[in-house]
């Protein structure tokens, strides 16, 4: 008995789709990302055993995967402090936008790791860049109501009289919120 055209075809895809290795596709973020090799893995893993001699080999800290997020962004954004310190060793660009315009510190301000905004600061990271939708670092933090990214952007500089596309001030969207912790960091810094 022969199979239809149609029924070989799918057979054939099938098989196909079987062979494909497991590790292939990475879920998480707000998208399943593609893993397109061993140091994008290592970096969004915070796989340090593994991306360290990548990168000892001559693999880029400014590297990105085929969905174009520098993996310093996704070391950020995935939590890992010892593989973004190990990029930044190894000379990652603190300041490199993933397409939707996000930078390493936008991310961080976001998620409250202070301890990651301040590696990022200190690598020369600018406190006052904007990310994604022109949003700013202390903007965003303010927000997240994640008072030690606020205290670490003022350690660093930060310009605290900023104000977003509606005349607010961090300051004014701390009083707004009610967030009394940040309204105090920004009033005693000058706000």
């Amino acid at each position: 008995m022969t199979r239809p055209a149609g029924a070989a075809f799918a057979a054939l895809l099938l098989s196909l789709c079987m062979c494909a290795p497991a590790s292939a596709f990475q879920p998480g973020g707000p998208t399943n990302y593609i893993i397109d090799n061993e140091t994008v893995h290592a970096a969004r893993t915070g796989n340090n055993e593994k991306l360290k001699p990548e990168l000892i080999k001559g693999a880029s800290p400014n590297e990105a995967g085929r969905d174009r997020i520098p993996i310093l962004l996704l070391a950020a954004a995935n939590g890992h402090l010892s593989t973004v310190e190990l990029l930044l060793e190894y000379g990652a660009d603190p300041n490199r936008r993933a397409p939707d315009g996000s930078t390493p510190l936008t991310v961080v301000a976001l998620s409250g790791r202070a301890d990651i905004a301040e590696a990022l600061l200190q690598a020369g990271a600018d406190p006052d860049r904007s990310g994604a939708n022109r949003d700013l670092p202390l903007f965003i933090a303010t927000r997240a109501r994640q008072a030690a990214v606020v205290e670490t952007l003022i350690r660093h500089g930060v310009d605290i009289h900023f104000t977003d596309m509606t005349g607010r001030s961090a300051l004014d969207l701390a009083e707004e919120g009610n967030f009394r912790e940040i309204a105090a960091l920004l009033r005693a810094a000058g706000g």
